[in-house]
């Protein structure tokens, strides 16, 4: 005949449940923390790829503005010279602010969704239990 557990044996079991959970809560906000890292280490190895064009970039072209401007000393007056390279330097930095712009929207930048998803659920849980309705 099948005998009936003590309580020693149910809070047992209880207590080795409890723990379970409890690991297997704290451990989804890791797991999912790691997989954002994850994800975003891309991101940050294409930035320092992108930072690297854009600082070799930036010199080759100031090079080039002041090669533009003395090359306009025989023809133009000093304020034109000085007005065409800030118009040159403002529409590129233009384009370059754009480009980070855009860069930025597209980045995924999110929280543990999963895990907070999670932990509102067992309130909710515990909630209705606590007060006797159903859990739905």
């Amino acid at each position: 005949m099948y005998e009936r557990a003590g309580y020693r044996t149910l809070l047992g079991r209880i207590r080795n449940n409890v723990r379970l959970y409890i690991r297997k809560q704290l451990e989804l906000p890791r797991q999912e923390i790691a997989e954002i890292i994850q994800a975003n280490v891309g991101a940050v190895k294409w930035f320092g790829v992108a930072l690297a064009f854009g600082l070799a970039t930036l010199i080759a072209f100031t090079v080039l503005v002041i090669a533009l401007v003395a090359a306009f000393l025989q023809t133009l007056g000093v304020w034109a010279r000085a007005v065409a390279a800030l118009i040159v330097f403002v529409w590129f930095i233009g384009m370059a602010a754009l480009t980070g712009y855009r860069g930025y929207k597209k980045l995924e930048l999110r929280g543990p969704t999963r895990s907070i998803e999670s932990f509102k659920e067992t309130v909710r849980w515990a909630k209705s239990r606590l007060l006797g309705r159903t859990a739905s």
